[in-house]
């Protein structure tokens, strides 16, 4: 019994150091450990060894014996044990017809929801109009709304390892105003001074109270400094090196094939902490039918849009799911409102666009074009907007006779009965009607055409593609164009694109409207800190807007994404896209 002691006490000394030592076997678990402990009793206790003389003599003799067993046993054991199988990354591929136009966000102006996923910014929005922190975890502001301090995030890193404090932070938004970067640089036109009062703490002081900071910070991304510094506005603009999808975000951007598909990987220090999914994969397809089928067959996680077209298709089809969410998108009959465009006279008549907007037809709009999933529209400003959008207004109704009735009243008539009315110098009211050469809007046309032809105006329906489209701006050489805009979670944009000075050339005015009362409450909303009066002064401009019509804002869009169920689930609803980073990183893989 005491020699058999010996034995079972050397034998566990000798494991303790011997089995991680076996040459080309896997490293040992606890469960595996426990089967050779196990069976090395097991043989070395069937026989007794009669050993005499010193404890000494006694050790030596028995390790002999156990180092044996030791081998026999553990090269059993090991062997039986198979390596554990690598873990498969989670990946989602995303279909869509266009992926993005670059990875320079300096001038890259598509796919901003891909873009969040790589940059971070100081707010965020999670949810339409709901601003969270982002890299400035806190922030306050003086009394006289001149002077933001922003507590920034410890231990952020961009993906390239480098640091991203308060420092750095500074350093990105004063190179941003400095060259003038034309994606965002607009955001801090008030920006006066930037500066790190400590590693975490930045300070912006402004020329002039800003009455949307949070809104205004949310676009514009954090760069790092390493990738960026030191370059010339030329070479800025000519970068086109994968470092330049170089931030703080969730995912690194791997690989894109222009025209094909573009790979990001988990940023595995993203500060928030792993995501979920492992690897997002991009795929671009020709046609919006091709992309829905890919989702019908497996062969994608997720398609960015449903065609109005696809929405019955899908609807009912088992692990495919639809998210459909109110948004931020608009689509309106854009009128040419300047005064050097080449539209006919008549259409600058105010009569004449009153009778327009009582022909236009938008709840058929809503039901043929887009199956329900739209409302009728107003303002310029959305539903989903909130406070912003001005809700007393009452819109026209759908009623062509009055269209005539307002027609006839201002001497607009038919005096030779081709069914096309005339002005007093005998010009017939024919319009230009433009859109770009897709089924929706080809249905829409279709739709406002009828409608004006009921009150004695021809507008027959003109399909071209978007390039030849956006080419007419600068001219200002159309009469009517259908046109759909995703506006911002803040009403500034929306007024934004009405402004004088953004009738230039790369502007964003399209209607060519011009009103120096109206420029005015638009720079005067833009410093109001008291957000009721601002809110108020929002919806005064809206009301003229409505009133003179640089547009006939038709539907309030919803936006359907379509996601395979039985892959991936828990997309965030809320953010109106579930491919935007809030609603994103909630999504996790069906177990």
């Amino acid at each position: 019994m005491r020699k058999n002691l010996w034995k079972l006490l050397v034998t566990m000394a000798i494991l303790t150091t011997f089995i991680p030592g076996l040459a080309g076997c896997a490293t040992p678990t606890p469960e595996v450990i426990e089967k050779v402990v196990t069976q090395i009793i097991k043989e070395t206790v069937k026989e007794t060894i009669i050993v005499e003389g010193t404890p000494q003599v006694i050790e030596k003799e028995v390790t002999k014996v156990v180092e044996k067993e030791v081998t026999k046993v553990v090269e059993k054991v090991v062997t039986a044990t198979p390596e554990p199988k690598p873990v498969e990354p989670v990946t989602l591929r995303v279909g869509m017809t266009y992926i993005w136009d670059t990875a320079n966000p300096t001038f890259g102006w598509y796919n901003y929801g891909l873009r969040y996923l790589l940059y971070d910014t100081l707010v965020e929005e999670a949810g339409i109009s709901n601003f969270v922190p982002g890299l400035a975890e806190s922030w306050t502001v003086s009394d006289d709304g001149l002077v933001w301090t922003f507590k920034i995030r410890e231990g952020v890193t961009f993906h390239d390892g480098t640091s991203c404090t308060a420092e750095d932070v500074a350093w990105s938004l004063n190179w941003t105003i400095e060259n003038e970067i034309e994606t965002f640089s607009f955001y801090l036109i008030n920006f006066q001074e930037i500066i790190a009062l400590d590693p975490t703490t930045l300070q912006v002081t402004l020329s002039e109270p800003v009455g949307n900071m949070e809104y205004l910070l949310m676009y514009v991304w954090i760069l790092p400094r390493s990738v960026w510094e030191g370059m010339s506005y030329d070479d800025i603009m000519e970068f086109e090196d994968f470092a330049a999808g170089t931030g703080t975000g969730p995912y690194k951007l791997i690989e894109w094939v222009e025209g094909e598909y573009l790979i990001l990987e988990a940023n595995e220090n993203y500060f928030r902490g792993d995501p979920a999914i492992d690897r997002v994969v991009y795929q671009e397809y020709a046609t919006e039918d091709v992309m829905v089928q890919a989702l019908l067959a497996g062969e994608v996680d997720v398609i960015d849009t449903v065609p109005s077209t696809a929405i019955q298709t899908l609807e009912g089809v088992e692990n495919v799911e639809l998210a459909v969410m109110w948004s931020t998108e608009i689509d309106e009959l854009i009128i040419n409102s300047h005064e050097n465009g080449t539209q006919p006279a008549s259409l600058n008549d105010p009569a004449v666009r009153l009778a327009i907007a009582y022909a236009t037809d938008k709840q058929q709009i809503v039901n043929v074009a887009y199956l329900g999933y739209a409302e009728p529209a107003t303002v310029v400003v959305p539903a989903s907007l909130g406070k912003w959008h001005n809700s007393d207004i009452v819109d026209i109704p759908f009623d062509p006779t009055e269209g005539c009735r307002i027609l006839e009243e201002a001497g607009y008539v038919d005096s030779d009965g081709d069914g096309i009315r005339e002005d007093d110098d005998g010009n017939p009211l024919e319009y230009r009607l433009y859109a770009t050469e897709d089924a929706t809007p080809a249905r829409i046309l279709e739709i406002i055409s009828d409608g004006l032809a009921q009150i004695g105006i021809s507008a027959p329906p003109t399909l071209m593609d978007e390039d030849s489209l956006i080419g007419l701006y600068p001219d200002f050489d159309f009469d009517l164009i259908y046109w759909g805009w995703g506006l911002d979670p803040d009403p500034d944009f929306a007024m934004l694109i009405f402004t004088c000075d953004q009738r230039e050339e790369g502007g964003w005015n399209d209607s060519g409207y011009c009103d120096e009362k109206f420029d005015e409450m638009y720079i005067q909303q833009g410093t109001m800190v008291d957000q009721e009066a601002r809110r108020e002064l929002i919806w005064q401009m809206q009301e003229q807007l409505f009133e003179e019509r640089p547009y006939i804002v038709l539907t309030y869009v919803q936006n359907v994404q379509a996601f395979r169920s039985d892959r991936f689930t828990d997309f965030g609803l809320y953010a109106g896209d579930i491919l935007w980073k809030s609603a994103f990183l909630q999504a996790k893989p069906v177990q």
